[in-house]
């Protein structure tokens, strides 16, 4: 059997793109890394290659997603400040260009929050409620058409999967970790998870990605250095307490 870990690409941006209607977003998204896009737009790099800055540049990036995350979902001027440490007059000037670069996508969120606080209700795209009966964070109406798009695009996958016997074994906020029997189920996963992505945008295109692919006994790891010092430092408890022979961290 084949393990194989696929998640949508940058989905909450991409959601964002599709349901605000912006043209700027939309083209951003498809270009392959809205990260980079976002630090060219912060002035924080003048490197025109997604590719070699994602290489050079991880911490820079990893930085970038919590940022465009941030600002997506009305992060402040102190908090951007804090998040790239820069005074805030350089965070107020990042906030102001995000907004003229994508302008459409600020009056979409604007307008969406002000009518789910008129009509005491906001709507997923697929129709599931949330209803708003105390004052609550606009941070919290912000997030929601992404996090509840996601949702559905997770559920309508997961269910297509399961009606061509392709039955997930975890599902990983937005990725699903499959047991496949050959190469051809990987990218058959990817398609349907590629057409639910479609089908919850109106016909915008989110990409998907093979995370990991584990045969021959692999086991799957995070690749992020913090996930690997967490492991590390897991196996050296379990090692203390002999829970596991002292050989199994290598």
């Amino acid at each position: 059997m084949i393990g194989a870990y696929l998640d949508w690409r940058t989905q909450e941006v991409g959601i964002a793109a599709a349901q605000s209607g912006d043209a700027a977003l939309m083209n951003a998204y498809a270009g392959g890394d809205i990260y980079h896009a976002l630090a060219v737009v912060c002035d924080l790099t003048q490197d025109p290659d997604p590719a070699h800055w994602k290489k050079e540049n991880p911490t820079q990036r990893q930085r970038m997603k919590a940022l465009q995350l941030g600002i997506n979902y009305g992060m402040g001027v102190p908090s951007l400040a804090r998040g790239l440490d820069r005074h805030p007059l350089i965070a107020s000037g990042i906030i102001e260009r995000h907004r003229r670069t994508y302008p459409r996508f600020w009056e979409w969120r604007a307008n969406m929050v002000q009518t789910a606080m008129l009509e005491r209700r906001i709507e997923s795209i697929f129709g599931w409620p949330l209803y708003i009966t105390v004052s609550p964070n606009p941070r919290t109406l912000y997030n929601f058409p992404m996090q509840s798009g996601g949702a559905e695009m997770l559920r309508l996958a997961a269910m297509r999967l399961c009606e061509v016997g392709i039955v997930p074994a975890m599902l990983i906020h937005d990725g699903i970790l499959i047991e496949a029997t050959d190469r051809e189920q990987v990218e058959q996963t990817k398609e349907i998870m590629r057409a639910a992505g479609r089908d919850t945008c109106d016909g915008f295109e989110i990409g998907v990605d093979v995370d990991q692919l584990l045969e021959g006994g692999a086991r799957y790891r995070d690749k992020r250095p913090v996930a690997r010092k967490m492991w590390d430092t897991i196996m050296r408890a379990l090692e203390v307490v002999k829970a596991v022979p002292r050989q199994a961290v290598a």
